[in-house]
């Protein structure tokens, strides 16, 4: 997390081989992530074992969480474990914050780059009764104003923005077996994209320059209750939260108002079948309720969600070279009636050289229609879609992972393979209709492969090189046809170096991304993919990334550069001189729609030893 300056979650993977970021259009300035090959929607995003930032926040949630708050970030590649629901399709990433029982009584990160962007973060850990009753506060405040259009296309390469966010948590734990955890959390986040002389409050019509407006407010409180019995062989856990979403949005001439309310439980059930932990059962409950409410104009869409479910999954372990882990669970959906989530894991090391993983299961989840599309509102093309529907697959994962011995340093070689399988699944589709976007169910085969290869090697002392590569084969349905998903790289490549100087007093990071090209979307009876320059499909291209870190005793002051080649899409904005007349659209996006950025910070902290 201090190899980039990782403002926030989303800028947290630039370094990771396994997640994609990327840009969901040329002027939200919306970030999604891609994991196998797919959506982020398709991959469960958790906060401290949490399902959280879904729904509305599925466009914007990636920032929602700042790097500096970060201890560490899990991500599960395919079918997670039925302990944490049924929706994880592609995997899962967890994201845990940094404890109010830490050493670290106080950081403090300041950051600022040459586009305007100033962001400061804060967090201090109190301890009111010895080390049993503790909280953390945190802080974090961010404003972008600068109005840069290096394109010269009259549009906001980024949309201004201010963000607030305070985070308050607190642990108790008791030393005999009880632990409790809870927080509360509040942000505001404000938008305002388009064309560089549009106005906060200005008249929208289309005398007036065409401009985007986007206000969120979240509220959020977490409870979680754990109990360790004496004997150490069984163990119950509790986790919930509670979540108020509202956002008030427009889109040009569109307006999109939306309001969610959302709770989560689950109850854990932990008991050890024998006295050397060999035998594992893990079986629960959960209740999930959600409550959406949203206009699009004049067209209101709600939806009240509720789902109870039991799930039950046991481990083998009969040593350290052989786990295998089957899970089921059941769920009763008021809406979408009883299914059931099967999956499996299987891991053997026959040696301590090499490690084999298998894992098959099967994934269910909730299309948020509007929600998970809104900016494709960024367009002139009005969207058609039916109510909502429940999303199904396959997914099944194979890697084995080597470790050697080379010159008396670890050598390591991952190799990866998964499928996923589309059973049910929202279609977007951009290009049978010219006159419309239709948001629509699969009818037809959609599939998604991903091959990767990872090499890990120190290749002198405190130089650290990891080379990564990936192929990915996405196609879906539509119109009759298999076809390639548009706006997807058909592969990436990843070389990250990291060099630490004796005592940890400078450490360099360098990183470059080779990301392929592929298919832009081909509208009917419309020559849009021209207008790009590039055809029917997008260019490969590479993105380099570099930062210098000094530490001290209790700062560091690191300074790089994202982008360096200063690489840019070319017309992120198509129909930018006319954007209320048929032609305009800022949602084709494929590669960087900001050039390069130079920034610098500071960090300090002060631990309590």
């Amino acid at each position: 997390l201090h190899k980039a300056a990782c403002c926030n979650l989303a800028e947290s993977f630039e370094t990771n081989p396994s997640v994609d970021v990327s840009y969901n259009d040329a002027v939200t300035g919306a970030k999604q992530i891609r994991l196998l090959g797919l959506d982020g929607i398709y991959s469960q995003l958790q906060t401290e074992n949490i399902a959280n930032f879904r729904g509305l926040a599925t466009n914007f949630g990636l920032t929602y969480i700042p790097g500096p708050w970060m201890e560490s970030i899990q991500v599960s590649k395919g079918a997670s474990s039925v302990i944490n629901g049924y929706e994880s399709i592609a995997g899962q990433i967890n994201v845990e914050f940094k404890k109010p029982d830490s050493q670290e009584k106080l950081h403090l990160n300041g950051f600022a780059s040459a586009d305007g962007k100033l962001e400061f973060n804060a967090n201090t850990n109190l301890r009111l009764y010895k080390d049993m009753l503790t909280t953390g506060i945190f802080f974090h405040a961010e404003n972008l104003s600068n109005r840069i259009d290096h394109n010269h296309d009259s549009f906001l390469d980024h949309p201004l923005s201010t963000q607030i966010h305070l985070f308050n948590t607190w642990k108790y734990n008791n030393h005999n077996g009880m632990f409790l955890h809870g927080s509360l959390r509040f942000l505001t986040d404000e938008r305002q994209g388009g064309q560089v002389n549009f106005e906060k409050g200005m008249a929208r019509n289309t005398q007036n320059p065409y401009g985007i407006g986007i206000n969120n407010q979240l509220y959020e409180a977490t409870f979680k209750l754990g109990y360790v019995f004496p004997s150490q062989s069984a163990a119950f856990a509790l986790l919930t939260n509670a979540v108020r979403h509202d956002m008030e949005s427009f889109y040009g001439l569109n307006d999109y108002d939306a309001g969610e309310s959302r709770y989560n439980l689950n109850f854990i059930w932990t008991q050890d079948l024998d006295d050397h932990g060999h035998h594992v059962l893990n079986s629960g409950a959960s209740f999930f309720h959600n409550q959406f409410d949203e206009q699009l104009n004049t067209q209101k869409m709600n939806r009240n969600e509720t789902v109870p479910g039991l799930f039950s999954e046991y481990t083998l372990k009969p040593s350290d070279r052989l786990t295998f882990m089957a899970g089921i669970r059941a769920d009763f959906h008021n809406i979408y009636g009883n299914f059931v989530t099967p999956r499996m894991h299987f891991r053997y090391q026959p040696d301590p050289r090499w490690t084999f993983r298998v894992s098959a299961g099967k994934g269910y989840r909730t299309a948020n229609v509007l929600a998970e599309n809104s900016h494709l509102l960024s367009n002139y093309r009005p969207l058609e879609f039916e109510e909502t529907i429940q999303e199904e697959a396959w997914n099944y994962g194979v890697n084995f992972l080597q470790n050697y011995r080379v010159f008396d340093r670890d050598l390591q070689i991952s190799m990866e393979f998964y499928r996923t399988d589309f059973q049910k699944q929202l279609i977007v589709d951009r290009e049978t209709n010219s006159g419309k976007i239709i948001i629509a169910p699969l009818d037809g085969q959609s599939y998604a492969n991903s091959w990767q290869v990872d090499v890990r090697y120190p290749v002198v002392r405190n130089l650290d090189l990891t080379v990564a590569w990936r192929q990915n084969d996405v196609k879906y349905t539509i119109g009759g046809d298999l076809v390639e998903k548009p706006l997807t790289n058909r592969y990436k490549g990843l070389i990250t170096a990291n060099y630490t100087t004796n005592l940890k007093r400078w450490m360099f990071d360098y990183t470059v991304q080779f990301n392929g090209g592929g298919r832009m979307p081909e509208i009917a009876g419309n020559t849009g993919a021209n207008q790009i320059g590039t055809g029917p499909e997008f260019p490969p291209y590479t993105v380099m990334n570099a930062q210098i870190t000094r530490y001290f005793r209790y700062w560091s002051i690191y300074a790089g550069a994202e982008n360096m080649t200063d690489y840019m899409q070319k017309h992120p904005v198509l129909g930018y001189d006319n954007p209320f007349q048929p032609g305009f659209d800022a949602t084709q996006i494929w590669g960087p729609v900001a050039g390069r950025r130079v920034y610098m910070g500071i960090r300090f902290t002060l631990n309590y030893n």
